[in-house]
């Protein structure tokens, strides 16, 4: 492990023993490095705020455990996960989740979704041979952008109980269901360009006309 890494795991630590004894609106920077004896230049050589450390802590998270997490073609498999994920560790998200506000979590996790969203969406509607434009396929993912970040932020409100998780799985299924609509469509796509080759093919039909 390289030393930045170190560094970074230790910040880390530092901020998740303090989150057990109070709220994340408490705990400053000050807090955090004075915790794990770093100094303060060292933690904004790596980190311009307390919320970014979070959401680093919440990226590396995922990678680990999560390993489709950053797969578009595997986004509601992977939404799932991160639920699972997020649970596994509820007590340290459920204190990061208190803050709302410019480069909290749920900002974060509506910015990764967006650009996921944006990647789906894009190669479903390609494989059925229709091209979205930019301004459309912005609005489609920020919908499900937003739908996906709101159903958390709903799974937080109400205190991240494990009840939700058969809810976060019958949401893949309607999702997935979607996908396969894109899949039988891009089926019929094909079937449809085939008969236009045929029909443009004048040796195809003549032989057809002679058997």
């Amino acid at each position: 492990m390289s030393n930045n890494s170190i560094t970074k795991e230790a910040l880390a630590t530092a901020l998740k023993k303090l989150l057990e004894q109070q709220p994340l609106s408490k705990i400053s920077v000050k807090h955090i490095t004075d915790y794990c004896n770093i100094s303060r230049n060292t933690f904004y050589y790596h980190f311009k705020d307390k919320y970014e450390l979070i959401n680093w802590m919440f990226y590396t998270d995922m990678l680990e455990n999560v390993n489709s997490f950053n797969d578009p073609s595997k986004l509601t498999e992977s939404f799932v996960k991160v639920c699972k994920a997020l649970y596994a560790e509820r007590k340290f998200y459920f204190a990061c989740f208190q803050y709302v506000g410019q480069n909290s979590l749920f900002e974060s996790l509506y910015e990764i979704y967006y650009e996921l969203w944006k990647i789906n969406i894009d190669m479903g509607y390609s494989e059925c041979g229709f091209k979205l434009s930019e301004s459309e396929l912005s609005l489609m993912a920020k919908l499900k952008a937003h739908a996906l970040v709101g159903i958390i932020k709903d799974w937080v409100d109400e205190g991240m109980h494990d009840n939700y998780m058969k809810y976060f799985e019958q949401i893949r299924e309607i999702l997935d269901s979607e996908s396969l609509g894109y899949s039988i469509l891009s089926n019929q796509r094909m079937m449809e360009k085939r008969a236009e080759e045929f029909d443009k093919n004048p040796i195809r039909k003549k032989n057809l006309k002679v058997c």
